[in-house]
């Protein structure tokens, strides 16, 4: 095959094995000692939850650690306790798919944020290690090179930038250089089952950094086989080997990636982002040691011992003239893909995202490593190589210059590990070919030591830069586990009944407060909230956050009728307090269905409900003297509680002569990014005159529709409606890990309607007769009792998992006869 694939074809396990490990352990000693110098958590007071790792991932890890335990209520299908019941096998898929999270069941609860830092840091440095492996795999050279590339790329500005606080994302960076080495076994028609295994794992780990991988593990097969000896036919072979591996690989992944993919395809849209490339100079400059800018430019940093080491190769003399211009060509060609809209979307799966543009960046620093030791498997750079290579790094510092992504000494710091590199390497250089000192191993590793210290001390330096300036601009919403949040845990599993009754946690600490706390409620964020639950809770006057993908709590007492919620804890001073109500059972019965659309969010309570307890006023407004202010005034009957919807509004609001004012949620880009939901504002006075002061703040909605937006309760009308379904509702209701059975009153008529959202995967039966799939009553369940029943069951299966166990069983008979006819025509030969 070649100079290039021959040498490459001697494997060296133990040198592979040794180059990993301190890769590893380097990454994870430079990860550490930037949390030690930051003083974030485990090694100080300050919060490592930036975001979403705060608001979602911590959460959902607590909810893993609760089914492993058996302490959730539900199982890896259903989630019982976030918004009123969703299904729970695609966030697991997203979010906890890799084998890794599955350590956090060896941890106490208490001690959750340790437990996701841990399975950080083995991420990490599994993709160190991965990477050194894959390098000398791909051709042999100095371990001690590939240590140091390997522990560069696995805290590159990509993994600690914007991986650190996304951990799924960091399950990408190991599938890389995972995906490289598939390409590599490809070439040399081993491994073929390890293969298909290997991609699986990592679809199912996370399968959109695993497609992002996916695409640059076909550049790197590509490159490969155009630096290869190989015939043209036996190229076309290596291709369709590798794409074989890579569609049973994914088609293995079939019963979580399906699920994920279905409920991808039924949640709760974003609008798209919209792509601006940055300018030459802030893209380079991302390139440099001490430089952030998470969110709006590509992560590039691999630390200057890499980025020299990669601009050396197009003047290395022993590198083959073809191994240079395809390696340099490919990886130009990646960063111009960065730039250009159809390409940068393509990294994306066609959906340009809100947030971070250039999640794709780990790629592009994982071909900089490889063409770094390129440069250095055939022979170590000598003084032109080095001189070549530093000029090119000047050239990038040059054009770089004026990008606001540059931290203070990051020029300075670039310089020095330069001239230390370069020195370094030089006196390597000079041992080798010098015959006196070429059996001396003393200046050898004294110069690997002083490398190994620049990257140490770089990488660390950046790393502590990096979270400075990202906590900046993003903030840490949740504070490590405490002894309040123990409390609060303690209290609701003291207060509730599940299923006799819901136990609501709020969303006062995060908007997963029910999987992170305890209880069932609606709080739920994820990325992949069903629309249909969205539009449900939206309708009936729930508020949002983060695109619709973000439920917040709705203190009310209809709501709390209508989904069962007979305890809610509020925090009175951070300590957690209950009150309580009567409510009807989870599962009632209702003769009738009103499936008419509601006007507005009063009405479809009602509706819900199953009786009228709103009085929804006309009511007239007038502006304040000033125009800050309106005042609605309409007439509802006297005691009644005055509730307002202004969904789409950014205020605050109160009734006249209260001194208080109660704020609307929606305070960004109202109706697109957040909403808000219904408040109480009091109760209507003894003239039945109701008169409520909004004052609009910033690009608020000034315009009011005549009607809808006050509704007024009567109490004692809402008490007799809970009376009546408490009465024909459910006797006992029993819910397992994805399923919920009733007993209802003998004879009973009609249908039967469940507290929980329609969803997809639902199917429902009565005594004896055959599931289906039950209708949708204002976005709950309804299962039609017939003449008469006094029984019902439903079960929830997550859409595409039978078609995905199917796909997955295909795969593996396919793999495995593959495997088998190679090993049998090997025998015969």
């Amino acid at each position: 095959m070649g100079s290039e694939q021959g040498a490459g074809v001697q494997d060296r396990p133990a040198q592979a094995g040794r180059a990993a490990l301190v890769a590893g352990l380097v990454v994870a000693a430079v990860f550490a000692a930037s949390g030690v110098i930051r003083g974030t958590y485990p090694f100080g007071s300050v919060s490592r939850s930036t975001n979403d790792l705060g608001t979602q991932y911590i959460p959902f890890f607590a909810h893993l650690w609760d089914v492993l335990h058996g302490r959730a209520q539900g199982d890896l299908f259903f989630n019982w306790q976030s918004g009123f019941g969703v299904g729970f096998l695609g966030d697991y898929g997203v979010v906890l798919g890799s084998p890794l999270s599955l350590l956090v069941g060896l941890f106490p609860r208490d001690q959750i944020d340790l437990a996701v830092y841990v399975i950080t840091v083995l991420k990490l440095s599994l993709a160190a290690a991965a990477m050194a492996v894959l390098l000398i795999k791909m051709h042999r050279g100095p371990r001690w090179v590939a240590a140091i590339l390997g522990a560069s790329y696995g805290v590159c500005g990509w993994a600690i930038d914007d991986g650190a606080y996304v951990p799924m994302w960091l399950d990408g960076l190991i599938a890389l250089p995972l995906f490289f080495l598939v390409a590599e076994w490809s070439l040399r028609r081993t491994n073929r089952l390890l293969s298909v295994l290997v991609v699986g794992v990592f679809w199912v780990s996370n399968f959109y950094t695993a497609y992002m991988a996916t695409i640059a593990g076909g550049i790197y097969l590509i490159a490969r086989v155009l630096t290869s000896d190989l015939r043209w036919v036996d190229r076309l072979r290596v291709v369709v080997r590798h794409g074989i591996s890579f569609v049973l690989g994914i088609a293995l992944s079939g019963p979580i990636l399906l699920p994920v993919l279905m409920a991808n395809g039924d949640a709760t849209p974003s609008p798209p982002g919209i792509f601006t490339p940055n300018e030459w100079s802030e893209f380079l400059s991302r390139l440099l040691p001490l430089s952030e800018g998470v969110g709006r430019t590509a992560s590039l940093y691999v630390g200057t011992v890499a980025l020299l080491l990669a601009c050396t190769l197009p003047f290395n003399r022993a590198v083959p003239i073809r191994t240079k211009l395809v390696w340099v060509i490919t990886t130009v060609l990646v960063t111009l893909s960065f730039w250009w809209a159809p390409t940068q979307a393509m990294w994306h799966g066609f959906d340009t995202p809100n947030g971070s543009q250039y999640r794709e960046a780990f790629v592009l620093c994982g071909l900089i490593v490889v063409m770094g030791w390129l440069s250095v498997a055939y022979r170590l750079p000598g003084p032109i190589a080095l001189l070549g290579g530093g000029a090119l790094v000047a050239v990038i510092a040059v054009l770089s210059d004026g990008s606001p992504y540059l931290t203070e000494h990051a020029v300075s710091l670039l310089i020095v590990s330069g001239v230390v590199t370069v020195a370094a390497l030089t006196i390597i250089w000079a041992v080798r070919r010098s015959p006196s000192l070429k059996r001396s191993k003393w200046p050898v590793a004294a110069a690997f030591a002083l490398v190994l210290a620049v990257v140490g001390v770089e990488t660390t330096w950046s790393a502590v830069v990096t979270d400075a300036q990202r906590k900046e601009i993003l903030s840490a919403s949740l504070r490590p586990w405490n002894e309040r949040q123990t409390q609060r845990l303690d209290a609701l599993e003291a207060a509730g009944d599940w299923p006799s009754y819901r136990t609501d946690p709020g969303t006062t600490v995060t908007p997963n407060d029910p999987v992170l706390l305890g209880g069932q409620g609606p709080g739920l964020y994820s990325s992949l909230l069903p629309h249909s639950l969205n539009e449900t809770l939206t309708d009936i006057g729930f508020g949002w956050t983060g695109y619709g993908r973000a439920n917040r709590d709705l203190d009310n007492p209809v709501v709390d009728a209508i989904f069962s919620v007979g305890a809610r804890m509020h925090l009175k001073g951070g300590d957690p307090e209950f009150t309580r109500a009567t409510v009807p059972p989870l599962v009632t019965v209702r003769r009738r269905l009103g499936m008419t659309q509601a006007p507005n969010v009063f009405v479809a309570q009602d509706r819900l409900l199953g009786t009228q307890v709103y009085q929804v006023p006309a009511y007239k407004g007038s502006r304040m003297p000033g125009g800050g202010n309106v005042v609605l005034v309409g007439q509802c009957l006297p005691g009644s509680k005055v509730f307002l919807n202004l969904p789409h509004t950014v205020g605050q609001v109160r009734q006249t002569g209260d001194d208080t004012w109660t704020p609307l949620l929606a305070s960004r880009r109202p109706g697109v990014t957040t909403n808000s939901g219904v408040v109480g504002l009091g109760t209507t006075p003894a003239s039945g005159a109701v008169s409520v002061e909004v004052k609009f703040l910033g690009n608020a909605k000034r315009g009011i529709a005549p009607r809808g937006a006050i509704g007024c309760l009567d109490e004692a009308a809402l008490a007799k409606a809970v009376e009546t379904l408490r009465s024909t509702g459910a006797t006992d209701v029993e819910a397992g890990g994805h399923s919920i059975s009733a007993t209802l009153p003998a004879g009973s008529q009609g249908y039967a309607v469940v507290a929980v959202p329609k969803l997809p995967g639902w199917s429902c039966s009565t005594g004896d007769g055959a599931a289906k799939t039950p209708r949708d009553f204002g976005g709950l369940i309804a299962v039609p009792l017939g003449d008469s029943a006094d029984r019902i069951e439903c079960s929830y299966t997550p859409p595409g998992l039978r078609r995905g166990l199917a796909l997955a069983a295909v795969a593996v008979a396919i793999a495995v006869g593959v495997a088998l006819f190679g090993r049998m025509r090997r025998l015969r030969s």
